[in-house]
């Protein structure tokens, strides 16, 4: 790696900055103006130093790697030579709690203090994954007394009864989504408070690949989804999380908006996150509530197909220890696997594309997104390739087998 450049004379004192009139404001002339605006605030020598080293690295245009103990202020230090950019700007966060300081702390602080230096506010906006956001087209399939499929799922002895109980509970929580509606400008739901159980969110959220896209959906002209991602791409700061950022990379999707400069903050975190995010899986479960799912809009014959290849996943599991496959795919699992592939494909051919005038095409959407994410891993598995690991895992307790494959490095 290119070692950074940093800048190595003193830094100005808040009250003191050296910049002469008329002449674009440095990062550490924002800094500086940052710290000044906070009751009591001093200058911090390593701060300082991070600010010049992101603001020489930015010049070079070449890559930058700090570590910066805590005390630092590093949110400050990084974000002061951020707004000097000419372009729009993206942070990296490993946790939601740390998007939620940046955005609701930090960045308005800082906007406030450099207005006068820039001659204007610089604009931020959070980007989170489509599923932290409320789907009114899901909602609008979602009813108090039938909340989804979902309820079919609870794998714990004895769940009839409590199915009802699960039932009563979540259409209440439906409900007050429903009310809770009404009244959201964003649909964020990080700001629904008192919260709701995953499982009631799950049946009103859209994961990305299950959208059919603003322009099919009729619900896209007010997609709370949508609306957060034409905020980001206006604004000077777009902060995101490393999970998203990970699907972007990987996927191709185009999530995050064009930047002129990536900021990836708790880096060390990166890594594990780009690993999950590339990460597959199948189960019996999985494949069984998939071909429930997609059932209603098969042959009889093909539908069958997929519930014959989940019979032979769940046999080829139970004759597997748990386990790192270090020899290639057993025989049982491989041919689960090929049957596999081959059920989801002849299901999706029998799909087609998903058009705006099919009865329903958000389901119709979720369907195939489901049964092309069991063909692309079984092909993957069936692959067995050398940057690949795949292993068996189960639960001592048995309620869960997974055949597993993830790459080696990132």
């Amino acid at each position: 790696m290119t070692p950074p450049r940093t800048a190595t004379g003193s830094a100005s004192a808040p009250a003191r900055s050296g910049r002469r009139r008329g002449a674009r404001p440095t990062g550490p002339d924002l800094l500086a103006a940052a710290v000044g605006a906070v009751p009591g605030g001093a200058a911090r020598p390593g701060q300082q130093q991070m600010t010049e080293a992101i603001a020489a690295s930015v010049e070079s245009g070449e890559h930058l790697l700090v570590q910066a103990g805590t005390g630092t202020g590093k949110s400050l230090g990084y974000l002061a030579p951020a707004l000097t950019v000419d372009g729009p700007v993206v942070v990296s966060t490993a946790t939601l709690a740390l998007q939620s300081q940046l955005v609701d702390h930090d960045l308005p602080r800082l906007a406030d203090a450099v207005t006068p230096l820039l001659g204007r506010r610089p604009t931020f906006a959070v980007l989170k994954g489509r599923h932290h956001y409320l789907c009114l087209a899901r909602l609008d399939n979602s009813t108090e007394d039938d909340p989804g499929d979902t309820l079919f799922d609870d794998p714990r002895p004895g769940g009839g009864t409590k199915w009802l109980g699960e039932a009563g509970r979540l259409g209440k929580q439906i409900q007050r989504l429903r009310d809770w509606a009404m009244e959201t400008d964003t649909g964020d739901r990080d700001e629904l408070d008192p919260g709701v159980d995953d499982q009631a969110w799950r049946l009103v959220s859209m994961p990305a690949r299950e959208c059919v896209g603003a322009g099919r959906c009729p619900f896209g002209d007010e997609c709370f989804a949508e609306a957060s991602r034409a905020r980001a791409r206006e604004a000077d700061v777009v902060v995101t999380n490393h999970s998203l950022l990970a699907v972007d990379m990987l996927a191709g999707r185009h999530i995050v908006p064009p930047h002129k400069l990536l900021i990836v903050d708790e880096a060390h975190e990166l890594a594990d996150r780009v690993s999950s995010a590339a990460q597959a899986e199948l189960t019996p479960d999985l494949v069984d509530r998939s071909a429930r799912r997609a059932r209603p809009l098969l042959k009889p014959e093909t539908a069958e197909g997929l519930t014959e290849a989940g019979d032979a996943l769940a046999v080829g599991l139970g004759e597997t220890p748990a386990g790192r496959l270090t020899g290639g795919l057993p025989t049982p699992l491989r041919e689960a696997c090929t049957l596999l592939d081959s059920a989801t494909r002849a299901a999706l051919d029998a799909l087609g594309e998903v058009k705006s005038d099919d009865p329903d095409p958000v389901r119709k959407q979720q369907v195939k997104a489901v049964l092309d994410d069991l063909s692309t891993t079984a092909q993957r598995l069936l692959e067995e390739a050398d940057h690949d690991v795949a292993w068996v895992e189960k639960h001592e307790q048995g309620s869960r087998r997974a055949l597993v494959v993830a790459p080696l490095s990132v």
